[in-house]
């Protein structure tokens, strides 16, 4: 019986989490996907309960993470066997958050035995906050297909999506462990608060978006890693002539050469009079940087972002700038340089809050990028991505649902230009309005509201996780002084 709690219930709770989580998508699994789990932590150490809960971790990100080998393949070079080695590492580092989660929820509930409806959310808020993953994630966002449920994330972000999910998977606990049925009220009556809460969030936003200017968007999908230059030229004329003002490439979609300061913005238009913002590496004497640039209908080149978080070992190697012989030994020797600034793009007189490749999964660069530097808050989020190192697994349905959860937290609508996909539309309550499915060629184009105005969350942050980790520091304090008072 313990062996079954110690290996065979944290399997079943990592089986349940990937099929809940976005890909495989079954989103009721993840309100019962921890409830294993927590059976196999009621007689475990806090040792245990970390092997238990990185073993539940390991097995979650081995399910939901398969695409990490087509990576290392293509990315990396790496042979089948040592990609697969880095796949297990990568799923065994990730998923030790879990581990983390497991440690800290023993550790309070041995302490306070406070209904687990409150503890897990705790835990589990607490630790995806601090923790550090190469590939962000959060386990909120298997409730994107909720809508009603998710609209809260304008108030405390992301986090605030997890602290539901373990609202609802603890309370379930508590009736089974102890049952009493006040856990289960108690959160249903805040998830019945959080749903209605919801739905008039989507009313007001619907009704604001239909009142507001509108822009006429297009993006195009090429559908190659390595961008032909002639299909996007050829895709942004089809654009233009279905009436769009702007239209977005994906990332370093102008790859004919770097862009450098004073350069005639007509080049990389194609002679296509449309405004653009471009995907293109910039340089200045040896510094380069990849970029979005913003190009004006009559060819002049304006405003540039500069990806901030470079994608390590891809664009820049971990201590390469002290140890320059690195890059040398790099099969993909790419240095570039950091950006500096998040502020906006101003293109035909609207602000584009705009990031590139994984940064839309960063809650804090975006929010960063949705500051007001003193001309207001971006009117419309823009996203450019090259995901197609990633294969055809979930990775792509993956990044498109943790990139849409941006749009509630700031209420703002996403144009999302991927080279092989998913590009897509969505806007400000999740939906995913429009979509180029991934890996075929295609355009698309809508009137997308110039939205404006301030979420609490930008104002707040990501203070459930401040929340989480000053409880869980109160548990901590108030424990160790009954230990000392034992000890008198």
């Amino acid at each position: 019986m313990r062996r079954l709690r110690s290996l065979a219930l944290p399997t079943l709770s990592g089986v349940l989490y990937f099929l809940s989580w976005i890909g495989f998508g079954i989103w009721p699994l993840a309100f019962v996907c921890f409830l294993p789990l927590i059976f196999s932590l009621r007689d475990a150490t806090p040792r245990e309960a970390l092997r238990r809960g990185a073993w539940f971790g390991f097995i979650a990100h081995l399910g939901g993470y398969t695409w990490v080998i087509h990576l290392l393949r293509l990315f990396a070079f790496a042979p089948l066997p040592l990609a697969f080695l880095g796949y297990v590492l990568l799923c065994a580092v990730q998923g030790f958050l879990f581990g983390v989660v497991a440690w800290a929820l023993r550790h309070a509930w041995t302490a306070t035995r406070w209904p687990l409806a409150a503890l897990l959310p705790l835990a589990l808020v607490a630790t995806e906050f601090v923790y550090p993953l190469l590939f962000q994630s959060y386990t909120g966002v298997a409730l994107m297909p909720l809508l009603p449920l998710v609209q809260v994330a304008d108030l405390g972000g992301v986090l605030l999506l997890s602290a539901i999910d373990g609202a609802i998977n603890g309370a379930l606990a508590d009736v089974l462990l102890t049952r009493r049925p006040w856990p289960v009220i108690a959160t249903g009556l805040v998830v019945l608060a959080t749903a209605t809460y919801g739905l008039w969030r989507i009313a007001r936003i619907d009704g604001r978006e239909q009142n507001a200017p509108v822009e006429r968007i297009g993006i195009a999908q090429p559908n190659v890693g390595e961008i032909a230059l002639q299909a996007l030229w050829a895709d942004t004329a089809e654009l233009h002539a279905r009436g769009a003002d702007i239209v977005v490439w994906p990332e370093v979609g102008y790859n004919l050469r770097p862009v450098r300061d004073g350069d005639d913005g007509r080049a990389i238009q194609g002679g296509i009079p449309v405004a653009i913002i471009a995907g293109a590496e910039r340089r200045r004497g040896k510094e380069a940087w990849n970029s979005a640039v913003a190009i004006t209908s009559d060819g002049t080149i304006g405003d540039h972002y500069d990806k901030i978080q470079l994608l390590a070992f891809g664009e820049y190697i971990p201590f390469g700038d002290w140890f320059p012989f690195l890059y040398e030994w790099s099969p993909l020797a790419t240095h570039l340089t950091p950006g500096t600034t998040t502020a906006p793009l101003r293109l035909n007189g609207y602000r584009f809050a705009t990031f590139i490749c994984y940064e839309d999964i960063l809650p804090w660069i975006v929010r960063k990028t949705m500051k007001d530097y003193g001309e207001g808050r971006a009117h419309v989020l823009v996203n450019l991505t090259n995901d197609s190192w990633y294969g055809a697994g979930h990775e792509q349905e993956q990044h498109l649902q943790l990139a849409a959860v941006r749009t509630i937290e700031h209420r703002r609508w996403l144009i999302r230009a991927t080279s092989t996909g998913i590009s897509a539309f969505v806007d400000a309550t999740g939906r995913v309005v429009t979509r180029i499915p991934a890996d075929v060629r295609g355009v698309a184009v809508r009137d997308v509201p110039m939205l404006q105005g301030t979420t609490f969350y930008e104002l707040a942050g990501d203070w459930p996780g401040w929340a989480a980790l000053a409880s869980l520091a109160y548990v901590a304090v108030r424990e160790l002084r009954k230990r000392r008072r034992r000890r008198r």
